[in-house]
């Protein structure tokens, strides 16, 4: 017994030099962690999650083969309770057995571990990003690549994979709309929907106080009429006085339409009832005062922007100014090289794509716009450093993320090209409510961070 607990103490060791892979930060889900949502645990098992973005892992307690199922970043394993040992294989990383600290693991609990993967060869690519969705009217329905997504509050946060979605967004009593959507790994997607309303509305102003409006042939009032919603189509618009009609005609209202009938200026006679015109008189003539206000819904405005062509002029140029790493590191501008260290100059406007090099390694290329009259300051990573992404969320829409005390952006996002094996403060703040957490980034791999926002 003796030496098989030494041969197994070898075992855990040994995987440094040979596998790329280590288990750390394990932990049990408290009773303080569950928040409003229980936890799901087994009456015959232990769970446990092991947060990784890789696949085609293989794990095994003993000659046992543990299943596992996948999550939104991580893994859940139903393991043997008094689970001491776990083999971890992977076709590319190697082997490892990982002895379960502390106590042996038992059934009904959870726990929690993080599995890292590093590999000097292989660069972790993102593979997913947020689309966020606005949307009017606030209850809407959004179906994405047919998948069902109730909306609140006429928000919707989604963490899809990257390339092109298509998109469907339904609502009763409005135009059903669709389109497509393209996540990149650059930065989150914000998209708006405002949806057509499928009814149409109809004012009718007179000037004569007693005159009874109908629309075909139901009463809707006197003087001055608002309809609520009508379906698009063909109508009939009466002004009747006593036994006299003194105005009769077809109207049409399109989809959307607010239709306005401005009679107050009109000279209303009495129709003769031996002889009403026909539908096709009505539809092509129109009373002197009638005044067709119509605003459709869905109309939008816009404008091309200007496209810049030939040699700009200095005055319509923008300061850069470019700092890389260090003063041995080179700055490429458009697949140039610049400049070693730091580079200054004035730029038309347009889009531009910068990189840095050092030693045959060449860092991510950045893309950056310039305006006019805008200066643009860059600070480039190095082309050396390792790094690592977190995935930032909260139970709320746009709260704005504080990465070290320096304002990074808003949740929901991935946070890009931060060096690894340092720690972060995450600050999360909307309003009066606030949220943060310390992690350490360890590996070239993307952290999902999730918090709830409380009130200081």
């Amino acid at each position: 017994m003796k030496y098989l607990w030494i041969i197994l103490l070898c075992l855990t060791t040994l995987p440094a030099t040979a596998q790329s892979m280590r288990v750390e930060d394990f932990v049990r889900y408290r009773k303080s962690t569950l928040r409003k949502t229980a936890l799901r645990t087994d009456r015959h098992q232990a769970l446990l999650d092991l947060y990784t973005n890789e696949q085609d892992f293989q794990f095994l307690s003993g000659d046992i083969s543990i299943p596992a199922a996948a999550g939104e970043g991580f893994i859940t394993l139903s393991l043997p309770p008094h689970t001491e040992f776990l083999t971890v294989k992977h076709p590319d990383y190697g082997q490892l057995i990982w002895k379960v600290p502390g106590p042996e693991l038992k059934k009904k609990k959870r726990y929690r571990a993080y599995l890292y993967t590093e590999s000097l060869k292989k660069e972790f690519q993102q593979t997913k990003q947020w689309a966020l969705f606005s949307v009017q009217p606030e209850h809407a329905i959004v179906y994405v690549d047919s998948s069902m997504y109730p909306i609140h509050d006429g928000q919707l946060s989604l963490y899809l994979p990257l390339g092109k979605h298509a998109c469907r967004i339904e609502s009763p009593f409005y135009q059903t709309r669709y389109d497509t959507i393209e996540l990149t790994d650059s930065a989150r997607l914000e998209k708006q929907f405002f949806l057509d309303s499928f009814y149409a509305y109809l004012t009718v102003e007179t000037d004569l106080p007693q005159a009874l409006i109908l629309l075909d042939g139901q009463p809707l009032g006197t003087h001055r009429i608002e309809t609520g919603r009508l379906m698009p189509g063909k109508y009939r618009l009466s002004l009747r006085l006593g036994d006299r009609l003194y105005y009769d005609r077809f109207i049409e209202i399109a989809n959307a339409e607010r239709k306005v009938i401005d009679l107050r200026q009109t000279i209303l006679k009495p129709l003769s009832p031996n002889d009403p015109p026909s539908e096709e008189e009505y539809a092509q003539t129109t009373a002197p005062g009638d005044v067709d206000r119509s605003a459709s819904a869905g109309a939008r405005s816009a404008s091309d922007p200007a496209l810049f062509s030939g040699t700009v002029p200095k005055n319509q140029r923008s300061n850069v100014h470019i700092t890389a790493f260090d003063a041995q590191t080179e700055i490429w501008l458009n697949r140039e090289k610049v400049a070693t260290g730091e580079w200054r100059g004035a730029l038309a406007p347009g889009f531009y794509a910068v990189s840095s090099r050092k030693e045959g390694l060449e860092s991510r290329t950045v893309f950056f716009w310039v305006e006019t009259g805008r200066a643009v300051e860059l600070n480039l990573v190095s082309p050396l450093a390792d790094y690592g992404l977190l995935n930032i969320a909260c139970d709320e829409v746009d709260a704005e993320i504080f990465l070290n005390d320096i304002a990074a952006g808003y949740t929901p996002c991935v946070l890009r090209d931060l060096p690894t094996d340092r720690s972060y403060r995450i600050r999360l703040v909307k309003g009066e409510k606030t949220a943060e957490c310390i992690l350490h980034l360890k590996g070239n791999d993307i952290v999902n961070v999730n918090l709830q926002l409380r009130k200081k």
